[in-house]
């Protein structure tokens, strides 16, 4: 039996029909803190009742009122319980959120349950809602379910009959004659299709929720397909039939490659299928592997990127971008080079051949160079230029080995572990330090790049970045690098409100804020050592520095305080004597202080 067309997906209420200061963005759930790739969580619909402690709710809205006023706002999280007498009322979590204009995306988690596993949470369905100032703004259903305490890896739901994979367009799990393949054509493939076909193994009913994902050879996230539908009671030995897929109907979206599909139910990895993406396609039916030492992988973290569309990648990248502090000529130059590609593209020019994709970052550490380059890459993703807009971070001794040979290897490496995204290589000009030895591997690793960018034009990107002086005498040590780095980003040092800006972010991170004479002080130290700094300069490494010891002072100060004089005012309040070491005074060496600097308590 097919369930395709009886899936039973949560509805989401939209934003408010009247006029706020907030869009509605989404309301998820999770049952686990644990945080995952870029920030996210496990997010998900169907739990097992001896798995669940407490169940927590997601809110994210955009603000409207984003690089222009701070805001208050009331925020309502409820549960509820559907049970037979109605709709039942779990809780009403209440929270004041102030909303900085730095803000772009604001993000509200708050949880509801028990610390024993299965002591809360029974077999039902659930939903969380969300308000704003009293508005309903969203709402998110959930699932219980309960067969009993399960051994490690048992699944007492149902058993696996098989996975047969074939190719299509958006409609060919309809299709009743299906050509099943082991490998695919690269030029021809549209929709890659899975049939996941499992018997039932119970007379209960449930909800079943399972993740297809879609893995290349590197173990990167291409693709993910989700299903939720309903398993009626009384049908144990059923067969049922899913059919999730990845793809485009225009043939390109699938690379020469080695793929793995991977089954997760109830956050467990239970089976996988390896295909291959090549010249031609081959019929046959792809091995099932079931068994957790056979694994072709490990369950790929999920990677937001593969789960939402182009422009949606594109405008959050961008949104993440203009969030950032201070960087305003590079925010400037970015958005330009953003819409001269969209001209390019819209009028059907030759991107690649009026766009290049390596670009020089010069400026002094903590400048925000990386945090831009992996944004940058994911924006190049959005825009359609590169494939998994993903960034390989290395430097000097990632790239050169120390005999002769080796780094050519080593650098090749490299390049293909970027392949689809952005090699981004810190402090470059290191690369030509050797200039002149007998063993110049530095150079050698330099050649092999020079060559990799004009062999794989527009497959990947290359960003060097280091201290301004010294990436202008290494661009200019050799002409290749001259002629292929032709686009400059100017990141300069942060200015002393923008240190301050940064020191409260992270604050509220840390769920403390400082009183105003501690941020009277901090805001006079960190003018201070922009008056004094030097190249050496650590910007917003240095901030991190600051906020890290005072926080650690804050600790010390409560640790000596007796339990019951903890409150909670005193708990998330930062206070002068914990910033006073940062002591503001003149130098007598005549040197200048180097970014974090410690005076005496």
């Amino acid at each position: 039996m097919s369930l395709e067309n009886n899936e039973n997906r949560p509805e989401k209420a939209g934003p408010a029909p009247v006029t706020t200061n907030y869009k509605f963005r989404d309301l998820k759930i999770h049952a686990s803190d644990e945080w995952m790739a870029d920030g996210t969580k496990k997010y998900r619909q169907v739990y097992d009742r001896y798995e669940t402690t407490f169940m927590r709710a997601e809110l994210s809205f955009y603000n409207k009122l984003f690089d222009e006023a701070e805001w208050e706002v009331t925020v309502t999280l409820k549960c509820f319980h559907f049970a037979q007498s109605g709709k039942q009322e779990l809780c009403s979590l209440e929270q004041q959120r102030k909303v900085l204009k730095e803000e772009n995306i604001v993000y509200i988690r708050d949880s509801w349950g028990n610390a024993t596993p299965g002591a809360y949470w029974l077999r039902g369905n659930y939903a969380w809602e969300a308000y704003l100032n009293g508005i309903l703004v969203g709402e998110a259903k959930f699932f219980v379910e309960d067969l009993g305490p399960s051994a490690p890896g048992e699944n007492r739901f149902f058993d696996i009959e098989h996975i047969k994979l074939f190719e299509g367009d958006a409609q060919a799990s309809t299709q009743p004659e299906k050509k099943y393949l082991t490998r695919f054509s690269q030029k021809d493939t549209r929709y890659i299709w899975g049939e996941f076909c499992f018997k039932n193994k119970t007379q209960a009913d449930y909800y079943a929720e399972l993740f297809f994902n879609f893995c290349d050879d590197a173990g990167q996230l291409k693709g993910r397909s989700t299903r939720l539908v309903y398993i009626p009671a009384n049908t144990a030995g059923q067969v049922y039939n899913l059919y999730p897929s990845w793809g485009n109907d225009v043939p390109g979206s699938w690379k020469t490659d080695t793929y793995t599909m991977e089954v997760v139910f109830m956050d467990t990895l239970i089976a996988s299928v390896v295909f291959q993406v090549g010249d031609s396609a081959q019929e046959g039916t792809v091995a099932l592997i079931t068994d957790p030492n056979q694994f072709a992988k490990s369950t790929t973290l999920a990677n937001p990127l593969t789960d939402k569309s182009l422009d949606e990648i594109l405008s959050e990248s961008l949104a993440e971008l203009n969030a950032l502090t201070g960087l305003q000529t590079v925010k400037e130059e970015v958005n330009e080079m953003v819409k001269l590609v969209r001209f390019y593209q819209e009028t059907g020019k030759d991107v690649l051949n009026k766009f290049s994709l390596h670009s020089v970052f010069t400026g002094n550490p903590g400048t925000g160079k990386t945090t831009v380059a992996r944004i940058l890459s994911k924006i190049y993703k959005g825009l359609g230029i590169l494939a998994k807009g993903h960034l390989v971070e290395v430097d000097r001794q990632g790239l050169v080995a120390g005999y002769v040979g080796q780094t050519a290897i080593k650098t090749a490496e490299k390049i293909e572990e970027a392949m689809g995204g952005i090699l981004f290589i810190d402090e470059a000009y290191s690369l030509a330090n050797e200039r002149g030895s007998q063993h110049d591997f530095g150079a050698e690793a330099i050649q092999v790049i020079l060559k990799r960018m004009e062999d794989f034009r527009g497959k990947f990107g290359v960003i060097v970045a280091g201290y301004t002086d010294n990436m202008h005498e290494f661009i200019n040590s050799n002409p290749g690098l001259r002629s292929r780095f032709d686009k400059y980003f100017v990141f300069d040092d942060y200015s002393p409100e923008d240190m301050l800006t940064i020191a409260l972010s992270i604050f509220k991170r840390e769920e403390v804020q400082p009183d105003d004479p501690a941020t009277t002080h901090l805001k006079n130290y960190f003018t201070f050592l922009h008056a004094n700094r030097d190249k050496h300069f650590g910007n917003a490494r240095t901030v991190r520095q600051v906020v890290g010891e005072a926080v650690k002072n804050q600790h010390l100060r409560l640790a000596a305080m007796k339990k019951e004089e903890r409150t909670p005012d005193l708990m998330r309040t930062i206070i002068f004597d914990d910033v006073k070491e940062f002591e503001i005074r003149e130098y007598d060496s005549g040197k200048k202080p180097i970014g974090f600097s410690v005076g005496k308590k």
